[in-house]
Formats: structure tokens, sequence, C-alpha cells
């Protein structure tokens, strides 16, 4: 490793940990605390099905040292999170009269309540599975699910162990009990099934019962993309990833030696493969932990701001094509995104409709508008990315539907991914004249998500746009570069070279003493050639300063390589999801917004656009955004030359966050108290 780089496992864990500072922030409500330790459980659990196969398989020294100081680190914030969710978390409820069962003794209502809930609706999906190891048997686990595995003594002392599931996939996790005394009481299924053992083995006795749970490598590699039946080739890959090898075996750190010895002959487990665990897995599940005070106990609640160009009986189009439009959310509505489509639907001026699709939502609003558009006899075209990692299920649903709408569909290009978030809507004025509306994203068509993630949607009827658009949609329809953009960058034509030519100008300006930074807000930086030219910028002076919430490899303050690199990450309330790029360009500035990461996948591998800003209103926007961010002294992380997260709060400093910021600032420049 050379020492200006991190491997990206342990950069992506220095993320996770911001997670956990979150939710040990007693400066944020209780219950958002609660949905940072489920962010960083669902982040850990990913990472876990993603990440580690290659590790693992790959037995080069290197692979097993990096793989040792990854289980530390995860064991430490295993340790960390079991901690504040105890000894924090359940106090704080216990102290605002919200208990919640883990292992104290349950009040004799809350027996008999439970006793019947088992009875009438858990036990009709627990399934148990005896284990006898010297009879040849394959006992499976399921990918991410739950279970228990529970030591029994027969009558004639004979010790015997079965597994059974734990239905947190049919049912909700947690069960609020009736309130007691003004008290509310909180359980989990978990707890209820261990209560209840002796109704499943009634004529053994319980000796031990721990929690499992196993996850697979959810990687998969079609080695030929280019022959036969990519999207039936997908749908093998996805039901063979449900039977994928074991990454992590989590276990109860209570089970005793033979429980563990049984656990990995059964299982056909190696022993790193075996990690300690606490009694409780799929902490994940906390973000539908019950909140029975509702809305005490919640942090501040920061509705959708309008857009008020678009709050006018006045078509969309019309005030699109008078003016450019860029919105922020979820600070702004998506609904607006989802009126552009809407009307479009149903306009009887509206042609053709193009756009490209990774991530739909599972009840996407904006796929039934183009099912709707189809309908009503516009020509609608939709590529649709089917091989978008988890969402391929859900991907592959939405095509079959707009197919059988009579929508001409797009799936996947080998060998690529199309991970740019872009639509164009023709339309034809009264003289039969064509006019092109484009919207372009930083983040996902998807209405679920633009509640959560922070991006950017802008609004352009000019060609210089719309052109250059049109040469990519030719590009995935007929896989032919004809022509390269003019104005937006694209990955799988000329982003990544355009890139470097502009932090080339940038190096260029400050040996010619001229001024010269380079700014990047991104979600990831691994890319090579992208982090060598930084170097190079910042070796002549070049001002080179970084916001990257997730994978930073490069680290900075490094003498003679990083020495005044600047590296930021910022973990808020939103998920920092909008891509920035800046070049000062000796006084007249380049911004562009972008789809992509610095992530050598995103630069070499998928086809991404990156958008520039030419309107001085919509430069000087981002600026004040940018600024809020640089000026962040609550939330935002320093990285510093080991990777590691900074977060510098003086007491005598007035605290500043650049999520509330930007919130209240748009709510001003709206005139809304």
């Amino acid at each position: 490793m050379h020492n200006h780089l991190i491997p990206s496992e342990i950069s992506w864990l220095s993320f996770n940990n911001c997670i956990l500072d979150e939710a040990e922030d007693l400066n944020n409500a209780v219950y958002d605390r609660i949905k940072f330790l489920a962010i960083h459980s669902s982040n850990l659990d990913e990472f876990f099905r993603v990440k580690i196969n290659k590790l693992q398989k790959k037995k080069t020294r290197k692979n097993s040292d990096l793989l040792e100081d990854v289980l530390k680190e995860v064991n430490r914030q295993q340790n960390r999170f079991g901690k504040i969710w105890s000894y924090s978390i359940l106090t704080e409820l216990a102290l605002n009269d919200i208990i919640y069962y883990e292992y104290q003794e349950l009040l004799p209502v809350h027996l008999m309540e439970i006793e019947y809930y088992f009875k009438s609706i858990i036990l009709s999906y627990i399934q148990v599975v005896y284990v006898t190891i010297n009879q040849p048997k394959t006992y499976f686990l399921n990918n991410r699910s739950l279970y228990f595995l529970v030591k029994l003594k027969d009558s004639k002392g004979n010790y015997n162990f079965a597994y059974l599931n734990i239905p947190s996939d049919k049912l909700e996790r947690f069960k609020q009990l009736q309130s007691v005394e003004n008290r509310q009481y909180i359980i989990s299924i978990d707890t209820i099934i261990r209560n209840c053992l002796s109704l499943i083995f009634p004529a053994d006795k319980i000796i031990s019962c721990n929690a499992i749970k196993l996850n697979r490598d959810e990687n998969y590699l079609i080695e030929d993309e280019t022959s036969g039946d990519l999207i039936a080739k997908i749908e093998a890959k996805v039901e063979e990833r449900k039977r994928g090898s074991a990454t992590r075996f989590l276990y109860d750190s209570n089970m005793d030696a033979d429980s563990f010895s049984i656990c990995k002959r059964a299982f056909k487990l190696y022993k790193s493969e075996m990690i300690k665990g606490g009694s409780h897995h799929n902490f994940f599940d906390l973000f539908k932990f019950p909140n029975p005070v509702k809305p005490k106990l919640q942090g501040k609640f920061y509705p959708n701001l309008p857009h008020l160009p678009f709050e006018n009986k006045t078509s969309i189009f019309d005030v699109i094509k008078k003016q450019n439009q860029l919105l922020y959310f979820p600070y702004q509505s998506y609904y607006y995104v989802l009126q552009f489509f809407n009307q479009a639907a149903i306009n009887k001026n509206v042609t053709e409709i193009k756009i490209t699709l990774y991530r739909i939502s599972s009840q996407s609003l904006i796929a039934n508008a183009l099912i709707s558009a189809a309908k009503n006899g516009k020509k609608v075209t939709v590529f649709v990315e089917v091989k978008a990692r988890f969402d391929e299920h859900n991907n592959l649903f939405w095509s079959k539907e707009m197919k059988n709408a009579g929508i001409k569909i797009i799936q996947s290009l080998p060998n690529l991914k199309v991970h740019a978030k872009a639509a164009m809507i023709t339309m034809k004025d009264k003289f039969g004249n064509k006019k092109n509306y484009a919207y372009l994203s930083t983040g996902n068509f998807n209405e679920s998500t633009a509640n959560i993630y922070s991006d950017f949607g802008f609004f352009t009827a000019e060609t210089a746009y719309t052109n250059d658009l049109k040469k990519i949609f030719t590009f995935l329809k007929t896989k032919k570069k004809n022509a390269e953009p003019k104005h937006i960058l694209a990955a799988g034509f000329n982003m990544k070279e355009k890139l470097l030519e502009l932090i080339d100008t940038e190096i260029k300006n400050k040996k010619a003493g001229k001024p010269a930074s380079v700014f990047l807000k991104v979600n990831g930086l691994d890319e090579k050639d992208i982090i060598d030219k930084l170097i190079e910028a910042d070796k002549v002076g070049v001002d080179v300063t970084l916001i990257v919430r997730g994978i930073c490899t490069l680290l900075p303050g490094i003498r003679k390589v990083s020495e005044h690199i600047k590296i930021y990450r910022i973990v808020d309330m939103f998920l920092e999801h909008s891509r920035i790029y800046k070049f000062a360009n000796n006084g007249q500035e380049k911004i562009y917004l972008s789809s992509a990461d610095m992530l050598s996948r995103n630069l070499n591998r998928r086809i991404e656009v990156a958008f520039p800003l030419y309107d001085e209103k919509h430069i000087k926007e981002i600026n004040k955004l940018i600024q809020f961010q640089l000026e962040d002294n609550t939330k935002r992380r320093t990285i510093n030359s080991e990777g590691l997260n900074e977060l510098e709060r003086e007491d005598h400093i007035i605290p500043r966050r650049a999520q509330i910021e930007t919130y209240n600032w748009i709510a001003d420049a709206n005139k809304i108290s």
C-alpha cells in the first residue's frame, strides 16, 4: 500500500463509524439516534454481502492481513453499537416511560399477552429443524434471515440441537404491548419466542438459546454479457445469489463450545467466517421501532419546500422554456418531477419521452406516468438498468409492466451499467416544430429515496443540453457513438478525460500565477488517475478541497504527496448524495452537477452524466450551498492523514449546521416563515 492510500474497505468502515457518532450524539433526538443505529446495521450488513468475499477467497498475505484489520474494526464498532443501544438509547427511553423488554422479567399481564400472540400468530410461521450431525443431511440458512440455535436436554439426559426461524420477514420485528400505569412497553418477536420455547419443545429442557444469522456473498459475475439472453442470465444469477457462499456467520457471544461446534459443522463454516455478535441481529429493523408517544422524542420535522416558479397554473413546460430551473431535494418537493412526467403523459402536444431508470421505487409513480403516456399514444422509450445491485427484481418487474403497456424497453448494455439520471420530452408546437425538454439529476428517479437523499434536479429546454442528451440516448439505443457531447460530460464518452483536462487547466493556471482551485463533492473517491492528478495539482499549490461522504482511498496531509489537500465528510439527517465538480478556471468558474462519483466503476465502467451550470443565479446558489458545507462545525468531519474522522466542536463557537442552514436559506428565499 502506498503511504498516501488507504484500503477502500477500511475507509468505508471509517464512514460507517460516523453513523455511530450520530447515534451516540445526545444532541440528536432519541428516535433519530435509533434511526442511525438502523442505518449502521443496514450498511454493515451490505458490506458483508458485497465487500468481504474477495478477501476471503483470494488467499494472499495482503488480503489476510487486511481481512484481519477489517474484522477487528467491525468488532470494535459492534461493541460500540451495543453500548450505545444498551446503556444510552434504552436508558433514555426508560426515562421517558418507554420500556423495551430484553432480559427483564415480564409483567404477568404481558406474559399472557405474548403467549396469546405467540400461539395465534407467530407459531404459524415457525419451522424447526433438528440437527443430527452423524446422519448425512443438508442444513441451510437463508441469507440475512434470523434464527435461534437451541440446545436441548431430553428425559434421558441426552443433548440435542435444533434451529428455528425468527419470522421477521413475515411479521413486524417489534410489537407494542398494552401500557401499564402510563408506561409504554415494547418487545421483539425474538424475545417473545425465547419466552415461549417451552411451547415448542414441551418434552425437553431448554439448556440455551442463541441467536444466529448468515450473510451470503451477493456479488455475481456474468462472464459473457455479449451473447445469449442477458436478462435470463441476470435472473438466474439473482436466484443463485440466494445460495451464495458464506461471508459472515453471526452468533451470540454467550454460545457455548458445543453449540459453536455444531454450527460450524452443520452449516459448513470456516472459523474465520464466524463472528461473535449480540443476542439480537438485524438491527436494521430498528427503522420500524415503535414510538408510542410520537411526535415526542423525534427530531424536528422539515417539510418539503415549494419551488415558487412552479407554483402557478402555468404549464411546467412553459416555465422551463422561459428559464432553466434548479431544485434541491429533499429541501424542495420532488412533486415537481412527478408533475413533469404527469403533464407530459396527458399533454396532446407531447410526442415522445425518453428516460434512463437505475433504481425504481417499488410503487413508482414515474413508471405509472410513463405507462399512461404510452397508453395515451406517446412514443416512450425507457432504458432500465437491470444490473442495479439489489434492485434487479424490482427493475425487471417494472420493465415487464412497461413493456406490456407498449413502451419500448432497452435493458442493460453488455459490460456497462447505465447510472445516468436523465430524461427528455419532445413536444410539437402548432406549426409542427419540435421542442425538447430535459431533466437531469444527481439522484435516481425514485420518489421514496428523494425524501432522504439530498440531490439536485435540473430542468432545461436549452439546446446546449438537449442536443447532447440526444447523442447519449442515441448511443443507448444503437450502441454506436456517432458524436461526443459538447457541453455535458458523459462517462462512457469523455468524462474522465475531460475531468483530467479541467484539473490540468488549474495546474497550468497556478504555474502561471493565476487563481487555481479544485472542489469536488462526491460519495466516493478511489479512481487512480484522478487521485494522481489531484496530487499533481496539490504539489504545485492548487487549492484542492474535497467533500467525500463514503469511500475515500486518498489520505490527505501526507508530506510531499497530498500535504495541503483538505478532505471532509458530512453525516447528518439527510444522506449527502449530490455530486458537485467546481473549477476556478481563472475567474470564469466551471461548475458541474453529476450522477458520477470519483470511483473507478463510475468513470470506467458506467454511463454517467455531468451537466454544466451556465446561469449566474444557479452558480451563486451552488456556491452558497458549498459555503454552508465548508463552514459546518457541527456535522462536518475532517479526514486526517490516517483516514480517521475528526469532529471538532468548540463550545464558544456559534454552531453551524449545513443542512439546517440550507433549509432555512431556501425557506427565506421563498419568503416562507
